[in-house]
């Protein structure tokens, strides 16, 4: 195959996909985009500005005109899809300014201009209209300018080129040929880190939920970091590299040899700890006279874009001996090749029966046709190695999954013990304290297709019950499939109990299947929150997403409850066969079904003045 052809290709057309649905939505009108969470209209802003030019690359300014600082953006009825890190226009008339979501409230955003934006991003401190400001999503080049810099670099390096072409075409040998062993941690984990260690060129560590993979990762980095080697750890979320770089700097605890490139929002993780450097960039020649560093041996954590050089300044010139991609299941194959582009070795880590990257459909193209981690797994099964005990999931919890989706190869580790804790509950007492840990709630009310104003309260009515019990906020996680229910659940639970975005609520977990990926909590609520999807028709293969619905059962710890309207799992499919992609999804609807029929059942119980 043409790694450097296909690659081009790759991201021509992801780039013209990008661009047509942007031009496609703004094209709609205003309450249209509005419903579908692109834009926000008619919003005040209060403005907090610099004292003074941010960088030497601002131009210099007459008083009253300031630098924008940050922009605090409020809003009533806030039904968006920006969230954290999001890129947004903020205009009013003449002004626009490019700006990232640094801070999400239920009622308000907090926007603030990048390094290199912020020299455009000046108005009138004294005199500027705080009302009818609109948010619209940004369009963007910046992925077709970081990933065209990793084809010039794999262009004048035959020998990398090589290598990644015959790795993604199954022809690179890969064999072990010592029997060293690693004793540090459960027989499969030692397996794991010691091929990761003796295989030359790369090696797939495939993690089941709660199996330990972050451990093991950070043992792997250990022993190359021991060795005087150059480590890259990346994933394709701040989150996951971050929680990566916490293990890893436990067990080093040497803030001179464990790094993190990005920004302060981007490292909410690690603020506190004091075994991590944190840095925005960090070129190899700055790095090679920096006395503060450790010159043998570091570890690196950065986004796969910041091996994208010279796009991206963020790690210019770097060389390294190794990369370990975590939850490479979720990462596209034209991402994980900018960052073997710039490594020796590469250890892939992730489970293809979880979330799969957000990739082009129906491009023909191989490199979109699956993540970097399940074409390994195609092609390499003798290469892959099983972290087979969950540390998470108990007998009752492990149950489900384990069938639908590992073949019953997982066991629970023996010290874990479904919890006695009682739950008092006012309204949920049959579904708290079931004695299965995995309940599946049923209700009847139609009122939504990914917002459910009903699921909404019935999950902070649950909180309520489970708060008032002495559970911690901080034990309890909340998903859903939908951004928009996010925030309908947040504006339940500040009915119900209050202060949602207050520092004593904080570490409640809010947000979509997708962000809780590599986490945990005692308790999970799960609101699906679609009345019947399979009367629209619309979008089956998102919802009915089997790596989604695994990812959603194996959070908890203690108990996972999965709240959804009936019509769900009313599948028959004599009523679907004529969509366009009954074939391919028919087997995801099966595995509904059969998730359907391992569960324990609850039903709502509604009063029949109701109806």
């Amino acid at each position: 195959m043409s790694v450097i052809r296909e690659f081009r290709e790759a991201i021509q057309i992801q780039q013209q996909k990008d661009d047509e649905a942007y031009e496609e939505q703004m094209k709609l009108p205003l309450d249209e985009r509005v419903a579908k969470g692109v834009t926000m209209y008619n919003l005040r802003v209060e403005f907090d500005f610099f004292d003074h030019a941010p960088n030497q690359w601002c131009p210099r300014l007459s008083y009253p005109d300031k630098f924008i600082r940050t922009a605090k953006i409020f809003c009533d009825n806030n039904i968006s899809k920006f969230r954290e890190g999001s890129q947004v226009i903020l205009s009013n008339g003449r002004h626009r300014f490019k700006l990232e979501i640094i801070e999400d409230y239920i009622d308000s955003f907090i926007l603030a201009p990048n390094d290199f934006d912020v020299k455009t991003c000046y108005i009138n401190s004294e005199n500027y209209n705080p009302n009818h400001w609109e948010i619209n999503v940004v369009k963007t080049t910046l992925t077709l300018k970081l990933l065209s810099a990793t084809v010039g670099n794999l262009e004048n390096d035959n020998r990398q080129l090589d290598k990644i072409e015959r790795l993604l075409s199954g022809e690179l040998n890969n064999p072990i040929t010592s029997n060293k062993h690693y004793n540090q941690l459960n027989e499969s984990q030692n397996i794991a880190v010691a091929h990761a260690a003796l295989a030359p060129h790369f090696h797939i560590i495939q993690g089941p939920p709660g199996t330990g993979k972050t451990l093991t990762i950070s043992h792997i980095a250990k022993l190359y970091l021991n060795a005087g080697k150059k480590v890259f750890i990346t994933a394709p979320t701040h989150t996951a590299i971050n929680n990566c770089i916490n293990a890893v700097s436990s067990i080093v605890k040497d803030a001179s040899k464990v790094v993190k490139i990005g920004e302060k929002y981007q490292a909410s993780e690690i603020l506190n700890n004091d075994y991590v450097t944190r840095k925005t960039r960090l070129p190899s020649e700055r790095y090679s006279i920096n006395q503060d560093l450790s010159q043998e041996g570091i570890i690196i954590g950065g986004t796969p874009y910041c091996m994208c050089y010279p796009a991206s300044k963020r790690l210019n010139n770097w060389e390294f001996d190794v990369a370990l991609i975590d939850e490479a299941a979720q990462m596209s194959i034209p991402l994980a090749v900018s960052v073997m582009s710039k490594s020796k070795k590469f250890i892939f880590v992730g489970d293809h029966k979880q979330l799969d990257p957000i990739i082009p459909k129906g491009t023909g193209l191989s490199m979109f046709s699956e993540s970097i981690f399940r074409r390994l797994v195609r092609l390499y099964p003798n290469q892959k190695s099983l972290l087979n005990i969950s540390y998470r999931l108990n007998n009752s919890l492990i149950r489900i999954p384990n069938a639908l989706f590992y073949n019953n190869q997982l066991t629970s580790d023996s010290s874990l013990n479904v919890s006695d804790k009682r739950i008092e509950s006012v309204n949920f007492n049959e579904v708290l304290n079931h004695k299965d840990a995995k309940i599946l709630y049923l209700h009847k009310e139609f009122d939504a297709q990914g917002r459910s104003p009903h699921e909404a309260n019935i999950v902070a009515e649950m909180v309520n019950d489970m708060v008032d019990n002495g559970v911690d906020y901080k034990d309890i996680g909340i998903m859903t499939p939908y951004r928009a229910q996010v925030r309908e659940i947040k504006k339940a639970l500040n009915r119900v109990i209050g202060g949602v975005d207050t520092e004593d609520a904080e570490a409640l977990f809010i947000d979509t299947v997708d962000r809780m990926q590599g986490q945990e909590r005692k308790y999970i609520l799960y609101s699906m929150a679609n009345s019947h999807p399979l009367e629209s028709k619309r979008r089956l293969d998102f919802f009915y997403s089997p790596n989604r619905l695994n990812v959603a059962i194996t959070r908890a710890i203690e108990k996972c409850i999965v709240i959804a309207n009936y019509k769900v799992f009313n599948i028959i499919d004599e009523e679907l066969q004529d969509i366009e992609e009954w074939d391919s999804l028919k087997p995801s609807l099966d595995i509904f079904k059969e998730y359907y029929q391992l569960s324990s059942k609850v039903e709502e119980i509604v009063e029949e003045d109701e109806w």
